[in-house]
């Protein structure tokens, strides 16, 4: 790469595998043109590839361009506003750790990325940055991939001892690296994205609620399983908690005629003999019996939903009427 490599990914942006557009004249050149064009004026050679850079620096440009994210993919902007810094600093990030120019997953390179190194690093949490990341994934807008490589595995162990030695623990009570690749943000990419963002939202899409085993009851095991590279699956105590709301719900509804999210938390029993503690975290706080009907009526909200054809949502005024409600609270009542 030369020196005016920058010049380059500003000025061209990928339109597929084999040609760029220059992003001032709208001209676009195709590979049999490109190292001639490039060639002269930068001495660059443009390869099969889009230049990771160059499609950083279009897939920025989308992000940061929110008027139209909200215009052409409303359900897309809505579910990630709040995470856009989040997605815009992995792009950045992902410039700086490509594994090497040689380490591609279906045309994309690949990189190495921690989220305690991000959170120690940039900003907020662990678990803030390893939940974004993971949606990140289920969008589309980030692939979790493995690359099956001694020498990049090796380098992500260093990584990962580098990061333990920095925060004074062992680190093999770190969690592995993941590794990841990053699309171009093209239309067709965004569309796809935008339709995935609206199963999410149908589906009662709650950051408190999203886990592999919301993704299981909503995209099914097989896609769960490429987000979360885990064993994991819907356990019998999950579908046993399930169980425990439905009939409260039925109940409630038949004694009231709605019922809410606080009185199934706090009324609802559960036993926990066969809780599994891999399921919930192992925090005491997350297996207390709130917290886990919390997150199962997250997770399971819309198959309940459309099983028992309820409505839940907030009430309004002739529903506030209907039923004698002192407040618009969100409610489940039969449709």
């Amino acid at each position: 790469m030369s020196i005016n490599d920058g010049e380059v990914y500003k000025q061209f942006i990928p339109i597929d595998n084999m040609s760029i557009k220059d992003k001032k004249t709208g001209d676009v050149y195709e590979q049999t043109f490109l190292n001639d064009k490039l060639n002269t004026k930068y001495s660059f050679t443009f390869t099969e590839f889009s230049p990771h850079y160059v499609k950083i620096e279009w897939n920025l440009d989308q992000l940061n361009n929110e008027e139209q994210l909200e215009k052409k993919y409303p359900f897309l902007h809505k579910l990630i506003k709040r995470r856009l810094h989040f997605l815009t600093t992995l792009n950045e990030y992902s410039k700086e750790k490509i594994v090497s120019r040689l380490a591609r997953k279906e045309g994309n390179y690949y990189f190495f990325a921690s989220s305690r190194y991000l959170a120690s690093n940039y900003f907020s949490s662990y678990n803030t940055w390893n939940r974004n990341i993971s949606i990140f994934c289920t969008l589309g807008l980030v692939h979790k991939v493995q690359p099956n490589n001694r020498m990049t595995e090796r380098r992500a162990t260093r990584e990962t001892k580098a990061l333990a030695k920095k925060m004074s623990i062992d680190f093999k009570k770190l969690s592995p690296i993941n590794f990841y690749t990053i699309p171009i943000y093209n239309d067709e990419l965004l569309t796809e994205a935008n339709q995935r963002a609206k199963v999410l939202s149908d589906n009662n899409f709650r950051a408190n609620g999203f886990s592999k085993f919301f993704l299981i009851k909503v995209f099914g095991q097989e896609f769960a399983d490429s987000v979360f590279h885990d064993e994991r699956y819907i356990s019998e105590y999950s579908q046993y908690v399930q169980t425990q709301l439905e009939k409260f719900i039925l109940n409630d509804i038949d004694r009231h005629g709605y019922t809410t999210k606080d009185r199934i938390t706090r009324y609802v029993q559960i036993d926990y003999s066969q809780l599994q503690p891999w399921e919930y975290g192992f925090k005491k706080e997350k297996q207390n019996k709130k917290a886990i009907l919390s997150r199962e009526f997250d997770r399971s909200i819309s198959e309940i939903k459309e099983k028992y054809t309820l409505e839940y949502k907030k009430a309004n005024k002739e529903l506030k009427e209907k039923f004698k409600l002192e407040s618009s609270k969100t409610i489940i009542f039969k449709n």
